[in-house]
C-alpha cells in the first residue's frame, strides 16, 4: 500500500475501490474547523448532470448515503472530516464519516479543500414567521464568533435557506460596509477587503421575512482559507 500524500489519500495498485480516508493527524485549528455534526458528512460543491437521490449545489449529504451518478454526469463533494474535494464521473459514491468510497475508475480528481466551520442558528423564538436570533451587540466571548477568511465563501443550509436572498456586512457600530450581496445557490462570498481580526456582522435577508438574521463574525488572517456554513435550525 502506497501513500500518495499527507492529505490522507491512499490507494492499492490493484484495488477497484478507493477510500478517501481521514488524515492520521489533524492540527488543533483544523480539528476545530472541521464539521463535527455526525448528521452530515459532505457538501455538494459542483454538479453537472443527474444523480440519485437528486442533489443540488451546496446541499449537505448525510453519512451512509449512496449516490448514483448518471453516465456523463460529474459530482464534486467536499468531505468535512478530511477537508478534501473529490470529483466523480459516473458510478456510485458512498458517503461515510471517514471518507468517500467509489470505484477508482470513477474518481476523476482529488484535491485539498477548505476546512468548513459551522455556525448554528436557531430560528425558534418570538418574532415574525418564527423569529430568529438578532444580536444586539458584538459578543465578548470569542467562541460566539463565526470565523471566516476575508474572501471566504458563506453557505447557508437548513430550514428556510432557500429563502435567503441578500446579505449585508456591518461593522461593530452597525455601519454598512457592504450591502445587498446577492445569495446564489444558497451562498455568497465576501469581497476580500475586510481587515483581519476585527468583529463584524453578517445580516441575512429572507424572502417573506421583515427582520434579518444577524451573525457576529471575525475575519481571519488575510492568507487564511476556509468555508463558513451557517446552518439554520
Amino acid at each position: 500500500m502506497a501513500t500518495i500524500d499527507r492529505s490522507g489519500f491512499m490507494t492499492k495498485a490493484a484495488a477497484l475501490v478507493a477510500l478517501i480516508l481521514l488524515p492520521a493527524m489533524l492540527g488543533a485549528g483544523l480539528a476545530r474547523g472541521a464539521n463535527t455534526n455526525s448528521a452530515v458528512a459532505a457538501l455538494v460543491m459542483d454538479l453537472t448532470g443527474a444523480t440519485k437521490p437528486p442533489l443540488v449545489v451546496h446541499r449537505e449529504v448525510a453519512p451512509g448515503t449512496k449516490i448514483a451518478v448518471a453516465p456523463g454526469a460529474r459530482l464534486s463533494l467536499l468531505h468535512y472530516a478530511t477537508c478534501s474535494i473529490v470529483t466523480f464521473s459516473g458510478g456510485t459514491v458512498k458517503v461515510t464519516e471517514e471518507g468517500l468510497e467509489a470505484a477508482e475508475a470513477h474518481i476523476e480528481s482529488r484535491k485539498p479543500g477548505p476546512c468548513p466551520r459551522t455556525h448554528k442558528i436557531s430560528l425558534a423564538g418570538p418574532g415574525p414567521l418564527g423569529g430568529g436570533i438578532v444580536s444586539r451587540g458584538i459578543p465578548h466571548d470569542q467562541s460566539q464568533y463565526a470565523e471566516i477568511a476575508p474572501d471566504g465563501l458563506v453557505v447557508i443550509t437548513g430550514a428556510r435557506s432557500a429563502n435567503a436572498v441578500t446579505a449585508d456586512v456591518l461593522d461593530s457600530n452597525r455601519m454598512l460596509v457592504d450591502r445587498d450581496i446577492p445569495i446564489h445557490q444558497k451562498s455568497f462570498r465576501l469581497g476580500g477587503a475586510l481587515p483581519p481580526r476585527r468583529p463584524y456582522y453578517i445580516s441575512i435577508h429572507f424572502r417573506g421575512r421583515s427582520e434579518p438574521v444577524e451573525v457576529p463574525i471575525s475575519i481571519l488572517a488575510s492568507d487564511a482559507k476556509g468555508l463558513l456554513i451557517l446552518r439554520l435550525e
